[in-house]
């Protein structure tokens, strides 16, 4: 019982001082949904930022492809 009590008490204690990656002074310390609004629209961000790279590097490559053997047109 005593194990189970102090294990539990370990795990909220790391849970409560690990902060989630939300900038601080925009969010309270315990504003959960504060910082996982903050953390989906980052990661949103992100995703938007790869959808941009991928689409550039996509036409890169086809445009080093048509360079390399151009279409024999009839």
């Amino acid at each position: 019982m005593k194990k189970n009590l102090v294990l539990s008490i370990l795990l909220l204690s790391l849970f409560f001082s690990t902060e989630m990656k939300a900038d601080t002074s925009e969010c309270k310390r315990f504003d959960f949904k504060c910082k996982s609004k903050k953390f989906i629209d980052e990661t949103k961000e992100f995703q938007k930022k790869g959808l941009d790279q991928g689409k550039e590097q996509i036409q890169k490559t086809t445009d080093q492809i048509k360079k390399i053997s151009p279409l024999k047109k009839k």
